[in-house]
């Protein structure tokens, strides 16, 4: 259908321009030069505590024609960061993608590491025995990698986070002047504007360590953040049957469907369909059109050990709060509106056709 749109619309400004008399069109050029066409990839890493859905998350920037993998980190939060770089080595071959996975923090800048129930079972995969890669993690440090991938390419490298923000903090701190040359950093993390996950107040990656969080907005840098809300829309959850037609899926899909397993029976206990906010989260980066709106915001991260540890207080350009706090600028962009049903489709394409 894609390729039908497209071509009315050659036909039609061929049309205009005859009629214009601005030049006959060269049939053997009738798209224009592809090379000229080509959009520039975005050179990527990604950063994840690699457990199911992070895996698929994966899968989809794998399969995009959109990005260009310069390596992905891992560390502690879904599971310990042994087991999520091996998810990510298997998600990847998978794939059938050779990318460098290094392995980073294991535990959080300053508290201990929060032990919560594994909703994705205990290896991050749904306990199915899927985990075998052939390849290794590598021998260097990720934060090491990240600052040297942005070093050798200031301004186009940008991040996509996928777990706690530890590794981005850390290297923050070891080198600040190097990230700001960070040219935008795509997030799963907060609540977004509605409820939290790991507490009714907080989302899991933030509330794994929010110092890490608060750490990295106070850095202003160019920052996308797509919430836990977006993701808990029900035209954008898996279904049961969404889940049997994955079994079915392509190599992707079958490995998904069983590496859900875990992760789909906990949502089910609690009657609900399943939420993919990190998929969505890549989704955001390659294909555009799933993101309706963004809203700059002004974000705080509550680090009080108390109830409100890890709640992102959101304070929306363009609207007045009597208390509003003095800030020195809008420190993330925060996607308000997603287009559900085509993120859902796209989605499911990758995984089954």
């Amino acid at each position: 259908m894609k390729y039908i749109r497209k071509a009315i619309a050659c036909l039609t400004a061929a049309a205009v321009l005859l009629l214009c008399g601005c030049g006959a069109v060269d049939p053997n050029n009738f798209f224009g030069s592809a090379q000229d066409n080509a959009p520039q990839k975005h050179k990527v890493i990604i950063d994840t505590d690699t457990g199911s859905d992070d895996a698929a998350a994966l899968i989809l920037a794998a399969s995009s024609d959109k990005l260009d993998i310069l390596g992905v980190t891992v560390l502690y939060g879904n599971v310990p960061t042994d087991n999520a770089a091996d998810n990510a080595l298997m998600t990847l071959e998978v794939c059938n993608v050779k990318v460098p996975v290094y392995i980073g923090a294991d535990k959080p800048l300053k508290k201990e590491r929060k032990e919560m129930v594994s909703v994705h079972g205990s290896d991050g995969m749904g306990d199915q025995d899927l985990i075998h890669p052939h390849s290794s993690a590598e021998k260097g440090d990720a934060v090491d990698f990240i600052l040297d991938t942005i070093k050798s390419d200031p301004g186009n490298v940008e991040i996509i986070a996928l777990g706690p923000l530890t590794n981005i903090a850390l290297a923050l701190k070891k080198d600040p002047d190097t990230m700001k040359l960070c040219k935008r950093i795509w997030v799963m993390g907060t609540p977004g504007f509605g409820d939290g996950n790991a507490t009714p107040v907080a989302e899991f990656n933030v509330y794994s360590d929010a110092e890490a969080y608060d750490a990295v907005l106070r850095a202003e840098l160019p920052m996308t953040v797509l919430g836990f809300d977006m993701a808990a829309t029900e035209e954008a959850r898996l279904t049961k049957d969404d889940m049997e037609i994955l079994a079915l899926g392509n190599e992707k899909g079958v490995f998904m469907s069983k590496a859900f397993s875990k992760l789909f029976a906990f949502n089910q206990e609690s009657g609900q369909n399943m939420t993919l906010p990190d998929p969505m989260a890549v989704a955001c980066l390659i294909w555009p059109d799933v993101v309706l709106e963004t809203k700059a915001c002004y974000g705080e991260v509550c680090t009080d050990d108390d109830d409100t540890y890890g709640q992102v207080i959101l304070y929306q350009k363009g609207v007045v709060y009597e208390a509003m706090p003095e800030i020195g600028s809008y420190n993330l962009d925060v996607v308000t509106k997603i287009d559900a049903d085509l993120f859902k489709y796209n989605f499911m394409s990758v995984m089954t056709d």
